[in-house]
């Protein structure tokens, strides 16, 4: 079981700069971290080496830069959601574990609402499956544009 800490609001409301505290407040304490951003957004342009290497039909194209790797894949395992804290931003319509809303109208499930991104928030912990999350945060399908 890992402690799960999921952060709503909406767009430009601060989430990223409340989930950076919180990741650096637990990482000072000694904790592992495994951050999730939830998103409509295409991670790469599609003019993008990477991005060519995925639509030609690669299972996996690991990218590296001489500082860090991305992974990209269509499959991801529950062992690979290993870590003492996950850190989700986004899917406000789902209840992941302990929940931050940011700004106005809360989700009814929210355990911590803050009116900005300035307020310091407690780390609470929900423990969650990793297996469990993971299936959660599968079911997203970013909306048709």
């Amino acid at each position: 079981m890992t402690c799960v800490i999921q952060i709503t609001g909406g767009k430009d409301v601060g989430k990223t700069v409340v989930a950076e505290r919180l990741i650096k407040r637990l990482k000072a304490s000694g904790k592992t971290v495994l951050a999730v951003k939830i998103s409509h957004h295409d991670p790469e342009p599609p003019t993008k080496d990477t991005h060519r290497l995925r639509k030609a039909g690669a299972d996996k194209v690991l990218f590296y830069n001489g500082q860090i790797y991305v992974l990209y894949t269509t499959a991801v395992k529950c062992e690979d959601l290993q870590a003492d804290y996950i850190i989700v931003e986004g899917l406000r319509d789902a209840k992941l574990g302990y929940k931050i809303h940011i700004g106005p109208d809360p989700p009814p499930d929210a355990d911590l609402v803050l009116n900005s991104a300035e307020a310091e928030p407690e780390v609470a912990c929900v423990r969650q499956d990793p297996c469990t999350l993971l299936e959660a945060i599968s079911k997203y399908k970013p909306p048709s544009h």
